[in-house]
């Protein structure tokens, strides 16, 4: 039974809902000749509508607190799994700094690719530079912008202390910085969160993916802050930021 309910989701999700709605990237990427702001506004759409269907057919509930923002805007968040990408897209259709070794991914990387995702070698720090820019541009062509300040994904005992680099473009432009805090919970009969959701084990991408559209998908709560935050140092404003998105967090058993 499993391996059917695996299956049947994986084809529907990568063998039509990916190429129908890819099909649809490549025909409205002309317009990016025309308005680079309305390509980004399209693919929006785009994203928003892939990240729905994903969580239908995964069976991912989610729950959302507090408003979502609106793009143009900076947002933070706790990161435990590639589904927290899924989760926030669905409510924003916002931009993700990635790692870089994602856009290399079947089939997922040129879709990244094709839709803005900005990719950063968390290796080199000379990287932070590059991708800021492109973190700057992506705000002033109206976009929003998601970045996980905790570098990595953790087991989700607590959300770890944030980063300050990838803030950078924030304090520069003098933005106000939105947060989110993402909490999972499976249902009764199923592994908790922290073996098939939570992605901090060193596996591939794909069995983690097999595993968790084994079971019966679970339930995403996204706390969204009511107020963003300001600041003009940027390690003192993740602190803040931190401290935020870690009230709302309520850790994996």
């Amino acid at each position: 039974m499993q391996f059917i309910k695996r299956w049947t989701r994986f084809l529907l999700i990568f063998g039509v809902m990916t190429p129908v709605l890819y099909l649809l990237r490549l025909l409205i990427w002309p317009t990016a000749l025309y308005s680079e702001a309305l390509d980004r506004r399209l693919r929006r759409s785009l994203l928003r509508l892939w990240a729905r269907g994903f969580a239908l057919i995964a069976g991912v509930r989610i729950v959302a607190h507090g408003t979502p923002p609106k793009p143009p805007m900076f947002l933070v968040a706790n990161h435990l799994s590639y589904l927290d990408m899924l989760v926030i897209g669905h409510q924003t259709g916002c931009i993700f700094v990635s790692r870089e070794d994602v856009q290399y991914w079947p089939i997922l990387g040129f879709m990244a690719r094709s839709i803005y995702i900005i990719f950063i070698d968390r290796k080199d720090k000379r990287d932070t530079v590059r991708v800021n820019k492109l973190i700057a541009h992506t705000l002033k062509m109206g976009d929003g912008v998601a970045i996980f300040p905790e570098s990595r994904i953790f087991c989700g005992q607590d959300v770890e202390p944030f980063k300050s680099s990838l803030i950078e473009p924030a304090v520069a432009n003098k933005m106000p910085v939105h947060y989110a805090t993402i909490c999972y919970e499976t249902p009764e009969g199923s592994p908790p969160a922290s073996r098939i959701v939570a992605w901090w084990r060193p596996e591939p991408f794909f069995t983690h993916l097999f595993r968790f559209l084994s079971y019966h998908g679970c339930t995403a709560t996204v706390y969204f802050g009511e107020e963003p935050l300001f600041g003009d140092d940027r390690k003192e404003l993740a602190e803040r930021l931190h401290a935020a998105v870690r009230q709302n967090y309520v850790p994996m058993k």
